[in-house]
């Protein structure tokens, strides 16, 4: 007599604790995909960010450090009524230097000796060479379509970090001491260029300056990079660390005495 295979399926309890435990399986690989998403978006964030400040330390040090002449303290500035070289800040076209997130400098020629014609050759020109901020909203607002950053209304806030330059035809000093001049926002059909963007502004935080210019013409750039993603704040430096500092002393200033 042949005795049958007794075939016997899963109980009512085996199947609930298996999808129970399935579910937890799942539950935590989300999360854990989440956080590893989440880690990876801060990381691209932070590398971001530290590349920025990289590029506006090495770009306005190169520049201070062929500086002929640094503007001081209480120096008023206007370049011209753009909206890109305006002080937004401020709600007005001028900036002063030690008040306002501003640096401005005075380069010597490239090629003393040479021309410096409007449509000629201009490498006997001076030129005058600034750096300041203001929001990334009013530079989005300021430039045409090709020209603007992604939109990102969630750092609208945050800073961007502008370059200016101009060559300052007919200046031709006879001697170290004459007076440099001061731009008084006839430098028409110029407009500042994007160096960096996200940068923390200054009211975050008291005791943080951009620029800090000395009496001797040296400058320390202090720099905090911010911005935020998906609710949440990422910095470089920390805010418990100081900010990413770098004193530069222009090797070629006027020897005037």
């Amino acid at each position: 007599m042949k005795i049958g295979t007794v075939q016997r399926g899963f109980t009512l309890i085996e199947t609930l604790t298996a999808l129970f435990v399935l579910g937890v399986v799942v539950a935590l690989a989300t999360q854990v995909g989440a956080t590893l998403a989440k880690t990876t978006r801060r990381i691209d964030a932070e590398s971001r960010l530290i590349e920025e400040a990289r590029t506006a330390q090495e770009v306005i040090a190169s520049k201070l450090l062929a500086a002929w002449y640094v503007y001081p303290p209480g120096t008023r500035l206007a370049f011209n009524g753009g909206a890109t070289t305006r002080n937004a800040l401020a709600g007005r076209p001028d900036w002063t230097v030690g008040e306002d997130p501003i640096v401005a400098m005075v380069l010597p020629p490239g090629a003393p000796g040479a021309g410096c014609q409007r449509g000629g050759d201009t490498g006997g020109c001076y030129q005058l060479v600034a750096y300041y901020a203001f929001p990334r909203g009013h530079y989005q607002a300021s430039v045409g379509p090709g020209q603007r950053l992604p939109e990102d209304p969630e750092n609208a806030d945050t800073w961007v970090l502008m370059e200016f330059r101009a060559n300052l035809y007919g200046y031709a000093p006879a001697g170290p001491c004459d007076p440099v001049p001061v731009p008084g926002g006839n430098l028409s059909r110029l407009s500042g260029r994007l160096l960096a963007e996200y940068l923390q502004p200054e009211g975050e935080d008291p005791a943080y300056t951009l620029f800090e210019v000395g009496d001797a013409g040296s400058v320390t750039l202090r720099l905090r990079m911010a911005r935020s993603l998906h609710g949440a704040k990422v910095r470089v430096p920390a805010a418990s660390r100081p900010p990413l500092a770098l004193t530069i002393t222009p090797r070629n200033l006027r020897a005037c005495r």
